[in-house]
This record gives C-alpha cells, sequence and structure tokens, in this order.
C-alpha cells in the first residue's frame, strides 16, 4: 500500500554521509558560512524525504486505512553471533512518522537559522555534528529493534557532549554559569546512569523474549506467548524507564539540561525541541506495550512510578524557573517541566496525548529557544535583568515570541496536548480500578500538572514582560533585530504554532477532526480517545489567565517605568514616573511580594530555589563523600593490608636473606672452598708429573739419549766415501748372513 516507505532509509542516512563529508571537504566549501550550504542540501532533503514517508502513511491513515495496513517494515541482517540473530532497517508507523517529520522540520530550521547565527563562531566540526545529531534522532525513529535504538541512542549521546562543549576553549564565563567543558562532561555521566539501566533491561528482555523487535515483542504479548515472572517484568519495565529518565531530565536525572545552555543557542533548541530529551519519552511512547503489561501483572505500580516522577519533576523544576534570571535558563527548566508532563501522560495511560505533547512541544519550544537566540543576538546579554525594552528595537522577535509564550503558557497549541494530559490525569486518579492508595497518588499527581500550569503561565510571561517591555537596563549596547535568516524561521514556526492552534480549536467543536481523536485511533488502536471536557478546558485556562495575571501585575513595567535592582536583590523595584490606576494596583501586588521575598522565609526560600533545591549541591557532596570515603578506605587498606603484607614479606624475605646467607657461608662456600683445595692439590700433583716426570724424566732423558746417539753417529759420519762403501758391505754381507740364518732356521 505505501509507495515511498523505503525511502525512510535515506532520512537519517543522507545527514550521516553529510556529516563525513562535512569533515572531510567541508572547509572546501561554502567557507564563509563554515559548509552551513552542505548541512542547508542534506539536512533539507532528508525533511522533503520525511515529508512524503510520513506524508503518504499519514494520508492513508486520514482516509480511513487501518494502523496494520500501513506499518511498514523492512530489516535485513545485520550481526549474528551464535544464536542471536541482530537486524537493521526501518519501522514506519504512526508513531515514527509524525515525530519524525517533527525533528526534520525543526532540526532543517535550525540549520537556516544558524548560517546567520554562528557566522562567527560556527565551524565545520560544528555542522557536521548537527548532523549527525538529527541523523541521530532521526534513525532512532524509524528503529524496529532495541539494538538499532540503542546504538542511534548512544550516537545522540556523544553528539550531545560534543556539541554542549562547543565552546570548549572558552576561557571565562559569566557568572552563575558553567563552563561549556565541565557541562558537556555532566550531561554526558548524567545519561550515563540511565544508559546502563536501559542496556539491562534490554539484556533482561531479551533473555526472555529472545527477540530484540518490537513488533514480535508485541505480538508475544498480546498472544499470550510471553511468560516472564510478573516482577521481573516490572523490573524489566522500571530499567527501561530508567534509561528514559536520564535522556529526557526526569528527577532525579535532571540536573544535566540547565547546564546544557552552555552550548549555543541552536544546540539547546535542538536538545530541548526536537532530539536527545525527546528520545526517552519516545522510547517509552514505542515500547508502551511493555509497560501496559508490566502495570496489569504489578497490579498499578509500573505506570504509578512513571506518573509520580513526572508530576514531581514537572512541579519542581516549574518551581525552579520562577527565581531565574538566565534567559535560556528559565526555558531549560521550562523543558524539564514539559518533558514531566509528557511522562505524566504516559503514566496515566495518555500515551497518544503524550505524544501529541511531543509534537506540540517540539513546536513552540523550538519558537522559544530561538527567540531566545535572537534577544541574546541583538541584546548581547542573556541576563533578563540586564534587557527590557526590545519590543521597540526587536519588532519581529517579540511578536514570535509572545506567540511561543502563549503556547507555553497553555493558551496556544501547547494548551491542547497540556489539558488532555491534565484530563487523563483526574480520569485514571478517579476511575484506575487500582487500590484507593493508587487513586489518591494519581489525584495528587493531577494537582501536581494543574500547579505547574499556573506556574508556567507565570514565569514565562515574567520573562516576557522583563525582556521586551520597559525601558532598556542595558547600556553601551546596539540593540538591533536579527536578519531573515534568523526571523524566517521563527515565522515559519510561529505560524505553524497558530495554524495548529486553528486545527485543534475545530476538533473541539466537531471531535470527528480532533487531532488528539485521531492520534489515539493511529497509536492506540482500541483505545477511545476521551471527550474534550469544558470545565478541565476552561480551568486550564482560567489557571493560564491567572497565571500571566500574576506575572503582568509584578512584572509588567508599562511604557514609562524604569527597573532598578541589585543582582543580589531577590526582586526587582521598578520606578514609575507617572503612575496611573494600573500602576497603583501593581505597587500594592509588588509591595506585598517584595515583603515577602526580602523576609527571612522568603529570601531562604529564594535561595532554595536558586540553588534547584540544592539537589546539585547533594551530588557534589554524595561524590566527594564517596570520593573521600573511597580514598580513605584505599589508604586504610594500603596501611593495614597491603603495607602490613609488604612487611610481612619483608620480614619472611629478610629471614629467607638469612637463611640463603648461611647456606652460601657454611654450604656452598665451603663446597667451594674444598673444591679449591683438591683443585690445588691436583694442580701440585700436575705440577709435580709435569716437571719430575714429563720434563726430567722423559723428555730430558729422551734428548740425552738422542744427543749420545748423536755422538756417535757423529763418528761414523766421516766423509770418507771408502768407509761408506766399506760400511754398506758390511750392512749387505749382514743382511745376506740373517736371511741364509732365517732361511735355515725356518724349515725347522
Amino acid at each position: 500500500m505505501l509507495i515511498f516507505s523505503d525511502l525512510a532509509f535515506l532520512i537519517p542516512l543522507i545527514p550521516i554521509l553529510a556529516a563525513f563529508f562535512t569533515i572531510f571537504f567541508g572547509k572546501y566549501i561554502d567557507k564563509k558560512a563554515h559548509s552551513n550550504l552542505i548541512a542547508l542540501v542534506s539536512l533539507g532533503v532528508s525533511f522533503i524525504l520525511t515529508l512524503i514517508v510520513s506524508g503518504e502513511l499519514l494520508l492513508h491513515l486520514f482516509l480511513g486505512n487501518p494502523v496494520e495496513d500501513v506499518t511498514y517494515k523492512n530489516a535485513f541482517e545485520w550481526l549474528s553471533v551464535g544464536n542471536i540473530e541482530i537486524e537493521i532497517g526501518i519501522l514506519v508507523d504512526p508513531l515514527s512518522s509524525l515525530v519524525s517529520l517533527m525533528v526534520a522540520l525543526v532540526a532543517f530550521l535550525v540549520v537556516i537559522y544558524s548560517r546567520s547565527y554562528m557566522a562567527h563562531e560556527g565551524s565545520v566540526r560544528y555542522y557536521a555534528e548537527i548532523n549527525m545529531f538529527a541523523a541521530a534522532m532521526l534513525g532512532l525513529c524509524f528503529s524496529p529493534n532495541m539494538v538499532q535504538l540503542f546504538l542511534f541512542w548512544e550516537i545522540m549521546g556523544v553528539c550531545s557532549y560534543l556539541l554542549i562543549g562547543y565552546f570548549y576553549d572558552k576561557e571565562t564565563v559569566p557568572e552563575g554559569q558553567p563552563h561549556p567543558a565541565s557541562a558537556a562532561k555532566k550531561a554526558f555521566l548524567t545519561t550515563k546512569v540511565g544508559d546502563v539501566f536501559l542496556f539491562v533491561g534490554i539484556i533482561l528482555l531479551y533473555l526472555e523474549a529472545h527477540t530484540f523487535d518490537f513488533l514480535e515483542i508485541r505480538h508475544l504479548l498480546e498472544e499470550g506467548l510471553l511468560h516472564i515472572d510478573p516482577m521481573l517484568f516490572v523490573l524489566i519495565a522500571v530499567l527501561i524507564f530508567g534509561g528514559a529518565v536520564g535522556k529526557s531530565a526526569q528527577f532525579p536525572l535532571h540536573v544535566w539540561l540547565p547546564d546544557a545552555m552552555a552550548g549555543p543557542t541552536t544546540v539547546s533548541c535542538l536538545i530541548h525541541s526536537a532530539t536527545m530529551v525527546k528520545a526517552g519519552i519516545f522510547l517509552i511512547a514505542r515500547s508502551y506495550f511493555i509497560f501496559e503489561h508490566a502495570n496489569e501483572v504489578g497490579n498499578g505500580n509500573a505506570l504509578l512510578i512513571i506518573a509520580l516522577i513526572g508530576g514531581f519533576t514537572a512541579i519542581l523544576s516549574g518551581t525552579i524557573a520562577l527565581v531565574q534570571t538566565d534567559i535560556k535558563g528559565i526555558l531549560a527548566y521550562s523543558t524539564i517541566s514539559q518533558l514531566g508532563y509528557m511522562t505524566v501522560g504516559l503514566g496515566v495511560g495518555g500515551m497518544a496525548v503524550a505524544v501529541f505533547h511531543i509534537i506540540n512541544h517540539g513546536i513552540f519550544k523550538a519558537l522559544l529557544f530561538l527567540s531566545a537566540g535572537s534577544v541574546i543576538h541583538g541584546s548581547g546579554t542573556q541576563d533578563i535583568r540586564e534587557m527590557g525594552g526590545l519590543k521597540q528595537k526587536m519588532p519581529d522577535t517579540w511578536k514570535v515570541m509572545l506567540i511561543g509564550s502563549l503556547s507555553l503558557a497553555g493558551l496556544g497549541n501547547g494548551f491542547f496536548s497540556k489539558d488532555a494530559i491534565i484530563l487523563h490525569a483526574l480520569e485514571r486518579g478517579l476511575h484506575s480500578g487500582f487500590s484507593l492508595l493508587h487513586d489518591q497518588l494519581i489525584l495528587l499527581v493531577w494537582l501536581s500538572t494543574v500547579i505547574t500550569a499556573f506556574l508556567t503561565a507565570f514565569y514565562i510571561f515574567r520573562l516576557w514582560f522583563l525582556v521586551f517591555l520597559g525601558s532598556n537596563r542595558l547600556q553601551g549596547h546596539h540593540i538591533h533585530e536579527s536578519d531573515r535568516w534568523m526571523t524566517i524561521p521563527l515565522w515559519v514556526l510561529a505560524i505553524l504554532s497558530l495554524i495548529l492552534t486553528a486545527y485543534f480549536t475545530i476538533g473541539i467543536f466537531i471531535p470527528d477532526l480532533s487531532f488528539e481523536h485521531l492520534l489515539v485511533g493511529w497509536l492506540e488502536p482500541g483505545v477511545h480517545a476521551l471527550p474534550f471536557n469544558w470545565m478541565v478546558g476552561l480551568t486550564s485556562i482560567l489557571l493560564a489567565i491567572l497565571g500571566i495575571g500574576l506575572a503582568y501585575m509584578l512584572y509588567y513595567p508599562r511604557s514609562n517605568a524604569i527597573a532598578i535592582f541589585h543582582k543580589g536583590d531577590p526582586s526587582f523595584k521598578f520606578e514609575v514616573k507617572n503612575p496611573d490606576i494600573i500602576t497603583n494596583s501593581q505597587r500594592v501586588f509588588r509591595s506585598i511580594i517584595r515583603s515577602i521575598k526580602i523576609s527571612p522565609l522568603g529570601r531562604g526560600l529564594q535561595r532554595i530555589l536558586e540553588k534547584g533545591y540544592y539537589i546539585d549541591d547533594l551530588y557534589l557532596k554524595f561524590v566527594y563523600a564517596v570520593d573521600s570515603g573511597y580514598c580513605a578506605g584505599m589508604f586504610w587498606i594500603e596501611r593495614n593490608i597491603f603495607d602490613q603484607a609488604v612487611r610481612t614479606v619483608g620480614l619472611i624475605g629478610y629471614e629467607l636473606c638469612g637463611v640463603s646467607k648461611w647456606w652460601d657461608e657454611q654450604v656452598i662456600d665451603r663446597i667451594v672452598q674444598l673444591t679449591a683445595r683438591a683443585s690445588v692439590a691436583l694442580c701440585g700433583l700436575a705440577k709435580q708429573t709435569d716437571e719430575r716426570i714429563i720434563d726430567h724424566g722423559i723428555i730430558r732423558r729422551t734428548a740425552r739419549n738422542v744427543m749420545k746417539s748423536g755422538t756417535y753417529l757423529r763418528r761414523i759420519q766421516t766423509g770418507v766415501v771408502e768407509n761408506y762403501a766399506l760400511y754398506t758391505l758390511v750392512g749387505a754381507i749382514s743382511i745376506i748372513l740373517v736371511m741364509i740364518i732365517i732361511a735355515g732356521v725356518s724349515p725347522l
């Protein structure tokens, strides 16, 4: 049925190839923009392919085709070790199509934005890493099995480390901000804690299911063919969730995400809106059938844990965002809070609405971060205490950031998915079917989402009012609007947010067109979407209005107001030259809040929030305690075990040396001495033999005899021929006589 699904292979492959191409040849292409053109082409093509592949599948779904008919999988064997076979391929289904479409769009817009934003600080390395980062998330979306997903999961972790630490050689950083190199290490190590949990969970699941494939595991569970001990299955689900906790910055592993702001704003945008943090939520959504089964066999505990952590994270980070003064820091804690919402959605049985919020959040959070980047680019600072009055100088940025702020506050496209999560939490708390304690805990989670909705509206408009309204508090910097390379992506996201808001609003009145209704049908076949609840919806809108109203009363400076403050002061102090009814009303609220803030309790609470509830400090103290305890323990072991062992070995060696010395002196030396004496005696004997027998006896006597013989023979050797003839005759006669005698005797 699907024609273009095989092209899904190219969606992550093209950016991967572009990343390597950029590394080796980028310095020769588009030098002025640091090879931005390569990233533009690769991610642009990837976005078009995603639009074709996902658009085709979504079109079939809109036309009413069953999910099973449009789900497409194509995989081939990658590794084979013994009986273990690992495949690599693609899985195109509604979940991968929706999320990949959002990822590809945001990544493409970020690269367009980067051409101007990173014009002076960009590099070939930056665009290569951006390509690989986007490719990792896209590859993760289309992964058909746990191993391939984990592979892209880890690639994304490495890319985040490289991009967060992009300015690793920066010598100084603003007060209160971490150094990029330290932030990168913190992000990498913190997320690795969750990665270990995920890896163990994958291995345990494989040992029971004998497959890594998502569709096969789901089939085994649906057919009742997978028999696993309930406690073990719950443990597997919790371990997989542990991976999501690390990647999606949920308590207690949320501490890395605020520090990740040390990287370029474009990187922050990608991490917070389209990649990295969304990977954890996507993982749970992809394997949601595992969590549903674990929840059934675990009496509701599996999803309850997820909901509780999500709710706690949402309100924890929402309160911390209230006192942040770094514009990116506020958005960072906002992301953690919104991820808490998504986690709550997953924990209360609303997988589809959690994915709904992934898409909405990806759009408006990308808009907010890129708008923040435009503000930083135009004002030269990240501290909202140094901003103000930017509305007149940045006519595009203030409008698009207002649209993004409204969406985050719950009055734009973000309202619909956030409201759906709140509704699901309420419904699950009232009709869970589990114990009373379970219902009460879920209702507590629902309450945390309601409170967080109010806090979100308050802190985002606190930011907007202080940045764009009033008079400028930063002197000596030329404030200017960003160029078209930066504002066009902003307007694309802003217009898309408005279009989605209009479409979702139509769905309230025409349920068949409701995107939530369609999404539940696509992602959770057989599950009925909850109808729009006007009471819950109006309550959410009221909370958003109250949050914005309180921010207005406290931080809206009016056009003729001047904000005066000291950085050590816990709150802004406004001076208004020409007060009116509104400013007089604001003065009452500000006086009350200021009196609370400057009280000992208020200052203490302010300090606690500024320090993030001292969670980072607790972790550091824990690490230091473990480190000091480890060092102390190793010192004790060294002194009492290793040193003692060395001493004992030394004593044994000393005694052995004594024995060796005695053996050497009493045995070896004596043997040597005896041998020497025997050798001396033998040498003396040999000498006597040589002198008396050989020299005097044999050699000298032989010489004397030879000399005597020579003397006798010399007498014969006269030199007279006649004598010689006589000798010859005598000799001949003698020989003849001897022969006659012998011949005569012989016969006898």
